[in-house]
């Protein structure tokens, strides 16, 4: 079930000029982004912060629930890999619209399975109702099937110098399609905190993970992710 809010980090609630959604993955927790969603009101000033969950939180899921939940979700992303307008796709679609219909700047920032769903609720969007200002960020995604179409300009695919599964799913290309040979506008590798490895290191994005690089150089995960995707697209900020 799709679960959404409004982050305690936005600095506009009504007719804001900047709208910016964070889209979950699968087994995502309530406060998940919100150490992203502060960067974001530091690079966005007067950003409206939306978080959608379209496969629903694991906020209180333990033992028994919580595989009966990852099963469940992997189920459901396993069929919006496949499919582009899912219930889920259409869900987002719709409250996005909601918070997003006036707005001059629309980001869509999805991770892992969310970046799929961002993506395809941004083109709904854009083909059904007319938004021409949304830009799409998937971090940490599996890759899915793209026709080589203009919207695929408004799309990053962000992923991280560590090894990570998920990237490694799916493909742009469906081989021998003349439909499916499209590919994102930019696709863009990140240094994150390496010490988080496997699951972790997928996990850790959004974090405000702190480390120091060979250089000595101060570095967290969601300032350094939040800055690359407002030096993409800067908007008012």
């Amino acid at each position: 079930m799709t679960e959404t809010f409004v982050s305690s980090n936005s600095t506009c609630t009504l007719d804001c000029r900047t709208v910016v959604v964070f889209l979950a993955g699968l087994m995502t927790y309530r406060n998940n982004f919100e150490e992203a969603a502060s960067e974001v009101a530091r690079k966005y000033p007067g950003a409206k912060i939306v978080i959608l969950f379209p496969y629903g939180t694991a906020n209180g899921t333990t033992g028994s629930s919580f595989v009966s939940l990852l099963g469940r979700q992997l189920a459901q992303v396993g069929y919006d890999l496949n499919h582009e307008r899912s219930r889920r796709v259409l869900n987002a679609a719709q409250v996005i619209r909601e918070h997003g219909a006036s707005a001059d700047h629309l980001l869509l920032i999805g991770h892992s399975a969310g970046g799929v769903i961002a993506y395809r609720a941004g083109l709904h969007l854009e083909e059904k109702f007319g938004f021409q200002q949304v830009q799409v960020f998937a971090v940490g995604s599996p890759k899915f099937r793209l026709k080589d179409i203009p919207y695929n300009d408004q799309f990053t695919y962000i992923t991280g110098q560590r090894p990570d599964g998920i990237t490694r799913i799916g493909s742009w290309h469906v081989p021998g399609s003349r439909v499916y040979q499209g590919k994102p506008g930019r696709e863009i590798q990140m240094n994150f905190n390496p010490i988080h490895r496997g699951w972790r290191f997928h996990a850790s994005y959004f974090l405000r993970s702190a480390w120091t690089d060979s250089n000595q150089v101060f570095h967290n995960n969601a300032e350094d992710l939040v800055s690359k995707i407002h030096e993409l697209y800067p908007g008012n900020g």
